[in-house]
């Protein structure tokens, strides 16, 4: 059932790639949407926690969900392949309450996609859901998110009324946090009001009013709940409705605390944002210095973090104060920066268009060519009949023996196809065994070495400890060598301490004796004594205890990753999570390093220590994955199967 489950999230990651993402959500997949509504229809659900693996699923389950809401902003692809992990587990656990949050999480993805239709598609699932349960705070939440797709979709009053059914909600629940948030939205709808309905001056200074007075009840409702960020978003929009009722002496106050708070929580995306409104702030002051400096600041940031998207109008507005100060260079190099940039993006939409319109002309001319032909063609008719008979007869008679040449050919075929299906089923049963006996050759080798080290080599030392120890007792040594014979008694501890550790890494005892938890928290704290960098072990599940090779494996695989990542990554945090299952064993390793190009064939981390733990993996038909991105750090999975 498990792999099934994963099956189909593999699927339907494969028709994203090829059909695209807006193909495959014209509407929620038939499959899901199958799935919930037999869940919805079957009554009330019975207690899930007694099921087998509740416990450690849901756990993944908010693992995929806080990954998506990680790489929302930073890596699409990543978020759109946790949401759908998200949905398939849900699915498979039969879980409703996890189940809607996956599927909102699906509509936030798409709503941030400017996916409107399939965003509400997914949101309104996710309320039946909630609907079914009467969960109000989950009813609110989906409400305010369908008040944010018809804000997108320029539908004022259907916004409205979801936005005001949400905060009746949060008002009655006494959810200040919420409350922030919707009152935020409320602002956003009335200063935007213009450009959903033809608006008057005073409709417009009246909408604009209202405006301001949500976004003081979102400054306030965020400062009672304690969230900044939402305090510095309410004062961003203020100053924004300011600045469209031409009173920029007000609004710089306002954007002010915005442009501190982003500073001081290192938010690039809000750094660029305010400090763009407190450059046309200025410029409306005509502090048109001050509206240069902050202009190029936000152009800076845009261009340090590759946050380019829209930066056409940063050029556009820099370029009047530069007008204004006499700096008529930098205004013309800038308003050309802008013509540049906008004429690049009107371009590309021209040619879209030129190529429709060619290929619209050439439907055409392929019109006309076809009557043409269609008229030739009932001329040649008439012929055509004739020649028809003679050709039937000719066709039956050399029907047959076509038939069965074609029948004696494919079992030709299919006999060959069996025999190449059995000698890559050999190769690959050849490949596998070589693999294994491979490890089984290095662990065996290994032990051997733990042993002579251990036994051998360790014991010869603690033998010259004990004598040397003795020596010091009885012999007379002078004053000057006391310190030098001291010395060299530490340096033989040392000596056997490290010899030891080398051994029980070749060889852990505590893997034998106490199992995979105990073994890998015990190299936890000899491979990073000093805690830096942070290495973080998390254990799910029951302590199975597997195969003495299974285990030995995993141990293997986890202590490679983690010395992988200890002498490349440069990371200030490594992650390990193991989940045992009694059909399943996998593990993790993420880092917060500087990650690396997977694609470059000359990383220094797909070297040797990559290759050994893939050929131990495919020892035992594990799956191995490997994901990271230059600044981004690094993920590795793998996973056994247990038969």
């Amino acid at each position: 059932m498990r792999q099934t489950g994963k099956q189909s999230v593999f699927i339907l990651f494969l028709v994203i790639k090829m059909l695209g993402i807006e193909a495959l959500y014209a509407q929620i997949p038939d499959s899901i949407e199958k799935a919930v509504n037999d869940l919805l229809n079957t009554g009330p659900a019975t207690n899930l926690h007694y099921q087998p693996g509740y416990r450690e699923d849901s756990m993944r389950i908010s693992v995929f969900l806080a990954e998506f809401d990680r790489y929302q902003s930073i890596n699409s692809d990543s978020s759109l392949q946790y949401a759908h992990k998200a949905i398939m587990l849900s699915l498979h656990q039969k879980s409703l309450p996890l189940i809607s949050l996956s599927l909102q999480s699906m509509g936030d993805y798409c709503l941030s996609h400017e996916m409107y239709r399939e965003a509400m598609a997914y949101y309104l699932k996710s309320m039946a859901i909630e609907e079914r349960d009467m969960n109000t705070k989950r009813i609110a939440d989906l409400q305010d998110a369908l008040g944010s797709v018809y804000y997108y979709m320029e539908v004022f009053d259907k916004s409205l009324s979801y936005h005001q059914k949400a905060l009746d909600i949060y008002s009655t629940l006494n959810d200040t946090l919420s409350m922030g948030k919707v009152f935020n939205h409320l602002g956003l709808l009335f200063s935007s009001r213009e450009f959903c309905e033809n608006r008057t001056t005073e409709e417009k200074r009246v909408d604009f009013q209202k405006a301001i007075d949500y976004q003081e009840l979102s400054l306030k409702y965020s400062a009672i709940a304690g969230n900044e960020a939402g305090v510095a978003k309410a004062n961003q929009n203020i100053a924004e409705v300011y600045n469209k009722l031409e009173k920029p002496s007000v609004a710089l106050g306002y954007i002010q605390k915005a442009v501190d708070y982003y500073r001081r929580t290192d938010d690039p995306e809000g750094i660029l944002s305010t400090l763009f409104i407190l450059g046309r702030t200025y410029t409306r002051l005509k502090e048109y210095g001050k509206a240069i400096d902050a202009f190029k600041a936000s152009e800076k940031m845009a261009l340090e973090r590759h946050l380019t998207g829209g930066i056409q109008y940063l050029y556009e507005a820099i370029a009047f104060p530069y007008y204004q100060t006499g700096d008529y260079r930098n205004a013309y190099l800038s308003y050309i920066q802008y013509m540049t940039i906008r004429d690049s993006v009107y371009n590309s939409e021209k040619s879209r268009q030129i190529i429709e319109l060619e290929t619209k002309y050439q439907s055409e001319l392929r019109q006309k060519e076809i009557m043409r032909l269609k008229a030739e063609q009932k001329r040649r008719n008439a012929l055509i009949y004739t020649l028809f008979a003679v050709v039937l007869l000719l066709v039956f008679s050399i029907y047959f023996h076509v038939r069965l040449s074609r029948k004696n050919r494919i079992i030709d075929g299919q006999n060959l196809q069996i025999k190449e299906d059995k000698i890559r089923e050999l190769e690959q049963e050849r490949l596998y065994l070589a693999a294994r006996s491979v490890m089984e050759g290095e662990e065996a080798e290994r032990t051997r070495l733990a042993s002579d080290l251990h036994n051998g080599l360790g014991g010869l030392l603690s033998g010259i400890k004990i004598n040397l120890s003795s020596m010091k007792e009885n012999a007379v040594i002078t004053h000057e060598n006391v310190t030098a014979f001291n010395h060299a008694l530490s340096l033989l501890d040392t000596s056997i301490s490290e010899l030891r550790r080398i051994a029980h890494n070749l060889m852990p005892e505590t893997l034998n004796h106490y199992g995979l938890k105990t073994a890998i928290e015990d190299f936890c704290t000899q491979v990073t004594p000093s805690g830096k960098p942070e290495l973080r072990f998390h254990f799910f599940g029951d302590e199975i205890r597997y195969t003495r090779e299974l285990e030995l494996t995993m141990y293997r695989v986890i202590q490679e990753l983690v010395n992988n990542a200890l002498k490349h990554s440069e990371a200030t945090a490594i992650n390990i999570q193991v989940f045992s299952e009694s059909d399943r064993l996998s593990g993790q390793v993420t880092d917060n390093g500087k990650g690396f190009d997977i694609s470059s064939t000359d990383n220094e981390r797909k070297g040797k220590g990559i290759e050994n733990i893939r050929d131990r993996i495919t020892a035992l038909n594990g799956k191995l994955e490997i994901w990271s991105q230059p600044g981004q750090g690094t993920e590795v999975s793998v996973e056994f199967e247990i038969h």
